[in-house]
């Protein structure tokens, strides 16, 4: 290694971008992914039950009032609104997109607030809104109005991490859902989420409210629009740069060992065993690939703090972790292609004495 420093440090080079690549895509793919669904990956839910045509997707899901007014005595199981909309100050015509989520005040469902106030103590018609809305035209107090119906809306609060479909999320009451869709009777909601695994409630709400089905958490997740399409893409990118790492090392490891058969059979001349040079070969691979991953590791975390805050990127430790230990065993097994060429090294044409 330390005579051919050149080729070394090519390789090196090659192992440490394809890392810093992988570790950049998968932080994108866990901030695309909170960005799309941080409102129910981060809500105290446990099932949610859907209507059965919707086939798992909460947008699609569409429950009466009728059938909710079934719940009333039931504060593990609440009723959830989720509907796309938008918003703006009062004499203004710029319009932020948003999603509407609408849930029962002081319930489970309503998420902590990192400024300002609940939904019980921000009063009639009050709206807490994602962080990413908070400016010095938007803050707690101020009055903004639905796009579609025109009712104002008190801002009560900030909260962390609530977006839906990529859309920072509105927290109103059902009573100011109700408001929104013109009438209680007109009023439809999406489903209704557990925060605990209760057969026996399970069996309640199924027999009150007909023509549903309880989904799974990560089941609802997965129904968000975009959100499996988007995973799928950058996941596949970053097999993709897997297996290209796996046929890169191979590569070179392969071209360097059949330009040092020579040396290899001097070696063995003297009394080398394959075995021996077999073991410092894999020994290179390893040493090259600890420093590598670890610089693009180092790298990856320093980058994470210069990109722009609009930029959802996410530096997840065990997820990192796992694809260093991916890109470690892939490195190990592309060099094991060279072990060929150093066990038929021959002694006798590295001296130049074959007849």
């Amino acid at each position: 290694m330390t005579f051919f420093k050149v080729r070394y440090l090519l390789i090196s080079f090659i192992l440490f971008f394809v890392a810093i690549l992988v570790f950049v895509i998968s932080g994108l793919a866990n901030g695309l992914s909170m960005n799309n669904a941080s409102s129910i990956i981060n809500m105290p839910a446990d099932t949610f039950y859907l209507q059965k045509s919707a086939e798992g997707r909460i947008d699609r899901s569409h429950l009466t009032t009728m059938d909710l007014e079934k719940l009333s005595a039931k504060d593990d199981a609440q009723p959830i609104g989720i509907q796309m909309g938008a918003i703006s100050k009062v004499n203004s015509e710029d319009k932020l997109d948003i999603t509407f989520m609408a849930v029962q005040p002081g319930s489970f469902l309503e998420p902590n607030v990192m400024a300002g106030k609940g939904l019980k103590g921000g009063g009639e018609n009050s709206v807490l809104l994602d962080r990413s809305l908070k400016s010095g035209a938007i803050k707690v107090g101020t009055i903004v109005k639905d796009a579609r119906s025109g009712i104002k809306l008190k801002v009560a609060g900030f909260m962390d991490d609530q977006t839906f479909s990529h859309t920072p999320v509105a927290v109103i009451s059902l009573d100011t859902w109700d408001s929104l869709a013109g009438s209680r009777e007109k009023s439809e909601y999406n489903g209704i989420v557990m925060n605990k695994d209760d057969s026996g409630l399970k069996k309640d709400v199924s027999s009150l409210v007909k023509n549903g089905e309880w989904v799974a958490k990560d089941q609802v997740i997965k129904g968000i629009p975009g959100y499996t399409a988007e995973q799928n893409s950058l996941y596949m990118m970053l097999s993709f740069l897997i297996v290209i790492a796996v046929f890169v090392l191979a590569a070179f490891f392969y071209i360097m060992t059949i330009q040092k058969a020579a040396q290899f059979g001097i070696l063995k001349a003297i009394g080398a065993k394959s075995s021996l040079l077999v073991k410092l070969t894999i020994f290179q691979v390893i040493l090259l690939t600890i420093v590598n991953i670890a610089a693009a590791v180092v790298f990856t975390k320093v980058f994470m703090t210069v990109i722009p805050d609009d930029i959802p990127f996410i530096f997840d430790t065990a997820q990192i972790a796992k694809f260093s230990g991916i890109l470690f065993l892939v490195s190990i097994f592309g060099s094991l292609l060279s072990v060929f060429n150093i066990v038929k090294a021959d002694p006798i044409q590295a001296m130049g004495r074959l007849e």
